[in-house]
């Protein structure tokens, strides 16, 4: 599965993105070589991510080491799947 989030941010965008790239559990439930990160504002970055595995994922986010890690610099994610559109 692969997805797109959006975080909303309670610090910069370089605060956040600090912690973002200190954050090696990622890479157990995704693949992290594909991970893509962007800011649209200062308060608002756009992360993608590849070969998501869902259950880890959400074992992951739903943690209380992660609700800890991520108090002080997000109010909130939304995220959303991607899908590929055959063109011909």
């Amino acid at each position: 599965m692969n997805l797109m989030i959006t975080a909303h941010l309670k610090q910069s965008f370089g605060s956040w993105k600090e912690l973002f790239d200190n954050d090696s559990a990622r890479a157990d439930y995704c693949d992290e070589s594909k991970t893509m990160v962007g800011k649209l504002d200062d308060k608002t970055a756009l992360i993608a991510l590849f070969g998501v595995d869902e259950a880890k994922m959400n074992a992951r986010l739903s943690s209380p080491e992660f609700a800890e890690l991520v108090k002080d610099y997000v109010e909130k994610h939304d995220i959303y799947t991607l899908g590929e559109i055959a063109l011909d």
